[in-house]
């Protein structure tokens, strides 16, 4: 059990008595010889360590009123080093007690007969956990700082591809401007054959040129992201839906629940929504078109609390095999509907949740519907705020 505890963990003891406060560094450097034992005795020796050293445990052995070691707790957990604190005393009312855990008490021992066996357990159970905070806090910076690498990769990526999207729209646009006149102005002049590839190759610059602007498009959204703030998902919804133009003749009937306050970017989010009911009623094969939003639980996932939303709607369903690439780029998971496009709407869906630090999924069979499922934050992101 020794091994636990490493060399350069440091224990501060302060007991008033001398004898008893030998006795506890005697115990203390026989039952964990790896620790580095520093007893003291007096109020100045004690303030002087702690102002000069960081400990990973400081263990109070006083005879003092509850209201001073309550002052002290706190004066240690107002410290840069924040060590584990255990205390022993005489003074063991419940009440007292139940202060100094509110202060900030890790432990307390009753100073009563045999104390000092329980102590040598106790302080080996504290520096095991202080330990092991340690290391969390080293993994969770390391986390950090390769998150923060990894979006400023992402920014780089974002910025090439507006680049380069950029540099071929203009070039494109000149094809599709010239393709254009010359099927204009010598219309009457070119052989069939030849009006026909025209024709086709006027078609393909302007798929193309979709396409680029498409792609162009997708790589500002990172940029968007950076201002985040509170934002009512339900007043939002509504917006959406009043800025939606759908044909009247649609007979389309759109439901909204209790939906809770989000983090986020308001218009990145107006764009997820906007997309996921466009494409509810897009691609709906039933005489009676039926959409609902609202919020089906409250998950915490460490990093924040996240509320799970959900669009479902009474359309055509997607198949299990087309499920798999449906938030990829230039895929369209179902073909039956009232719509085309280039398939770059879920995948702009998908690009948009990710920046919020949320979750995207599908549940959906032929023939019943489908519902999409987000997971937004309803907080800031730790490590993103």
């Amino acid at each position: 059990m020794t091994s636990e505890i490493q060399s350069q963990e440091k224990v501060l003891v302060y007991e008033e008595n001398n004898a008893a406060c030998q006795q506890v560094r005697r115990a203390l450097n026989e039952e964990l010889p790896g620790a580095n034992v520093i007893a003291v005795s007096s109020r100045s020796e004690y303030q002087r360590e702690v102002r000069q050293n960081s400990f990973d445990l400081v263990i109070l052995s006083r005879d003092l009123t509850e209201i001073a070691q309550g002052a002290m707790v706190q004066e240690l957990r107002l410290s840069d080093q924040e060590p584990g604190i255990l205390i022993v005393s005489k003074a063991n009312d419940p009440e007292s007690i139940a202060r100094l855990y509110d202060a900030g008490c890790d432990r307390f021992i009753a100073k009563e007969r045999n104390w000092i066996d329980e102590l040598v357990p106790a302080m080996r159970h504290l520096l095991r956990l202080r330990r092991l905070e340690e290391e969390n806090l080293k993994i969770r910076a390391k986390l950090t700082e390769a998150n923060l690498l990894l979006e400023e990769k992402n920014r780089r990526l974002d910025d090439f591809s507006m680049t380069i999207a950029h540099d071929l729209r203009g070039p494109l646009g000149g094809i599709t401007m010239k393709l254009d006149y010359i099927l204009e102005s010598l219309e009457g002049d070119l052989p069939e054959r030849a009006k026909q590839l025209l024709i086709r190759a006027l078609d393909s610059s302007k798929r193309i040129t979709e396409v680029i602007q498409a792609m162009y498009e997708f790589a500002k959204l990172g940029a968007k992201a950076a201002k985040m703030g509170a934002v009512n998902l339900e007043q939002l919804l509504r917006e959406v839906i009043s800025d939606l133009n759908f044909d009247e003749s649609l007979d389309i009937k759109i439901g909204i629940g209790d939906l809770p306050q989000v983090w986020g970017n308001a218009q990145l989010l107006r764009r997820v929504f906007l997309n996921l009911i466009s494409n509810a009623v897009k691609y709906n094969d039933k005489e009676e078109i039926l959409v609902n939003i609202g919020m089906q639980a409250s998950v915490d996932r460490g990093l924040a609390k996240y509320a799970e939303i959900f669009i479902a709607d009474n359309g055509a369903g997607i198949a299990r095999e087309d499920q798999r690439g449906i938030f990829d780029m230039f895929t369209r998971g179902i073909s039956t509907g009232r719509g085309e496009g280039l398939g770059l709407g879920l995948s702009v869906v998908q690009r948009i949740v990710d920046l919020h630090y949320g979750q995207v999924r599908v549940e959906s069979e032929p023939g019943k519907g489908s519902k999409f499922i987000l997971w937004l934050p309803v907080e800031p992101v730790e490590f993103a705020s």
